[in-house]
Order: structure tokens, then C-alpha cells, then sequence
């Protein structure tokens, strides 16, 4: 007999216990490992994957956030461009109807030195709507000057119903109202 079978003949006999814990002994390191390696599983299988997909969502959201500021910046510019443009096209309505007045009176008068009652008649009615769309297109503060050229067509209109020639003081000083309203309103730099 060699030492190691006199010592376990010596010990005595295995018990029951014993044998039990040195099963057990010999399955924990294997339970260890196929821990470790389920552990190294669901790293390479879950956690990678997803970090790399959470890498590239993160710089999707950069690309997106940079997309965003550069049309969040030229929505700016187009509004401002907009407003420019809208504030140009309300002076030019604004200088239209005031060349339309103008227009109607000046045809008024070249209607009433030739003698003709309708012409003269019809382009004082378009130069009082025109008058009219005017006074709603400007502020307050030019309300009282459109109520007093709006008097004076409407007794020019009056005059050219009487007498066609009593009409052309009207006309002319209307005329030079428009003109000097036209001037403080679009001087040229």
C-alpha cells in the first residue's frame, strides 16, 4: 500500500456527506464557468450590439440636431426676407392707389377741358375709390387728409354734375394735394 491509500484507510470510511461535498466541489467550479461564459454570451450577443447601435444613434441625433439648426437658421432668414418683401408690397399697393387716385383726377381734368361730362364724371368716381381704398391702407394719423381729398372729389364730382368747368379748382388743387401727398410719402433718397 502507498501513503495516500493508508491515510484514507486510516480516515476510515467515506461517509455519505462527504462524498456528497466532493460532488459538489467538482460542480461548482463547472457552474462557475458556464456563469462566465453566459456572462461573455449576453455581452457579445446584447450588450454589444446595442452599444454600438446607441453609437450610431447618438450620431444620427448630432447629423439631425445640426439639420435642424441650419433650416431653424434659414426659416429665420426666409421670414425676415418675407416680411421685407411684404412690407415692400405694401408700399407699392399703397403707391398704386395713390397713382391711381392721382391718375383719376388728372383724367378729370383733361375730361373736363374737353367738355366731356362722363369721362369727367367716371374718373372722379375711380379716383373716390381709389381715395377711399387708400384712407383704409393708411394709418389714423392720415385719416383726417384723405377725409378732406375725399370731400374734394366728392364736390368735384358735385361741380362737374352742375357746371363742368366750375369743377377744375377742385380738380387742380385735389391734384396737387395727391402730388404732395405722394412726395411726403416716397421721397426719393
Amino acid at each position: 500500500m502507498n501513503e495516500n491509500e493508508s491515510v484514507l484507510s486510516e480516515a476510515g470510511p467515506e461517509t455519505r456527506l462527504q462524498k456528497v461535498m466532493r460532488g459538489a466541489l467538482r460542480w461548482v467550479p463547472v457552474g462557475l464557468l458556464a456563469f462566465g461564459a453566459g456572462a461573455l454570451l449576453i455581452t457579445f450577443a446584447l450588450f454589444l450590439p446595442a452599444r454600438q447601435k446607441l453609437a450610431i444613434a447618438n450620431t444620427d441625433l448630432e447629423n439631425a440636431n445640426t439639420t435642424i439648426t441650419s433650416k431653424t437658421e434659414q426659416i429665420t432668414t426666409l421670414q425676415t426676407d418675407n416680411e421685407t418683401l411684404q412690407e415692400n408690397l405694401d408700399c407699392t399697393t399703397l403707391h398704386m392707389y395713390l397713382l391711381q387716385a392721382l391718375s383719376g383726377v388728372r383724367a378729370a381734368s383733361l375730361a373736363v377741358a374737353a367738355d366731356d361730362y362722363a369721362g369727367a364724371r367716371l374718373s372722379l368716381i375711380q379716383a373716390s375709390e381709389a381715395l377711399d381704398t387708400l384712407s383704409d391702407l393708411l394709418g389714423t394719423d392720415q385719416k383726417d387728409v384723405f377725409s378732406a381729398m375725399q370731400e374734394s372729389a366728392a364736390l368735384a364730382l358735385a361741380d362737374v354734375q352742375n357746371d363742368l368747368k366750375s369743377a377744375q379748382p377742385e380738380l387742380d388743387q385735389l391734384t396737387k394735394n395727391l402730388v404732395q401727398l405722394e412726395d411726403n410719402l416716397f421721397r426719393n433718397p
